[in-house]
């Protein structure tokens, strides 16, 4: 079994939860892993799991591919707050006193 699976077969079993198909599917990503290999892997893990005996610290989240960074989500704030400025601006200037 990948050092990956059993990663996050461990890490859900330490949590207290039961690994599921779905569990283990969201841990490690449906697009990395053909689903035949997560049902084997769960159904080993079922009969004799396996754990890591090193010490386990939490995967961190990937990326989403596509997905802005922080720093170009921030730039898309600042100039949509510079817009929301000038709208309003407009709308003061169009307003009668």
């Amino acid at each position: 079994m990948d050092d990956t699976l059993r990663r996050a077969l461990t890490l859900l079993t330490e949590s207290g939860k039961t690994a599921t198909l779905a569990q283990l599917k969201a841990r490690v990503g449906a697009q990395r892993y053909p689903m035949p290999v997560l049902i084997q892997a769960l159904q080993q893990w079922k009969v004799a799991p396996q754990p890591l005996h090193e010490e386990v610290a939490p995967e961190p989240q990937a990326r989403v591919a596509g997905a802005p960074s922080n720093a170009e989500l921030q730039q898309q704030i600042d100039d949509l707050r510079q817009q929301v400025a000038e709208l309003r601006d407009q709308l003061a200037a169009l307003k009668p006193r």
